[in-house]
This record gives structure tokens, sequence and C-alpha cells, in this order.
């Protein structure tokens, strides 16, 4: 199973001003699309199609572009500075592929110590 993309929020995110102004489901939109991007590997892009699916509207989602959370971008939206706060795409397949490369080394030293012992 490959390593998880995580999606973090800051611990101050419920007194940021921002965030106050929001109503409860352009909240609840933010948090979703940012979940469902880093699953996805998206880098922050949340296709407009995506929306209802989400459980989110276009208003919603409008909220967040006039709040400077999100900016409307061709054929959808895309987090503001998404790789200054989030791993990106190439961070999480880095990440996977030396978390991969460390499994087979242990794997090998496991089976040369099996081998040893069994000789």
């Amino acid at each position: 199973m490959s390593p998880i993309a995580w999606f973090k929020v800051d611990d101050h995110l419920y007194s940021h001003p921002k965030w106050l102004t929001l109503p409860k489901g352009a909240r609840a939109l933010w948090v979703t699309a940012g979940s469902w991007c880093s699953g996805q590997l998206l880098d922050g892009f949340i296709p407009s199609g995506v929306l209802s699916m989400l459980g989110g509207t276009r208003s919603e989602a409008m909220h967040l572009v006039n709040n400077g959370l999100w900016r409307e971008v061709k054929d959808g939206y895309r987090f503001h500075d998404w790789s200054a706060y989030q791993p990106t795409k190439k961070d999480v397949m880095d990440k996977r592929a030396k978390d991969a490369e460390r499994l087979r080394a242990w794997r090998e030293r496991k089976d040369a110590n099996r081998d040893e012992k069994g000789a």
C-alpha cells in the first residue's frame, strides 16, 4: 500500500479572519476539497465538475475565491499557495519511491539474514 498523502490544516484556522467570514458550507467545501485534492495528487486543483460530489456549490466555491482561499482557473478552482503549505504530487511520489526502496532494502537484508541462519 502506498503512503497516504495528507492535507495539512493550520491549528489556528478556526480563528483566521478569512475563515471567520465564510459560511459553514464554504468551510466544509474547503476542507473536503483539500482532502480530495491531496488524495488525488492534483496539487490543489478542483475541477468544477466535482464540486457537487464534494458536497459543495458554485456559490460556496465563489465565497472561497472572494476570500482569497481559492483562485478561479480554467475548468475549475485552485487552492491559493498549495505548494507552500501542502505536499505536492512530486513530494508525495518522491517519498513513496524512497519508502519503497527502503522497504526493498530491508526485505533484502531480512532474506540474507534468514539465509545465513539457515545455512
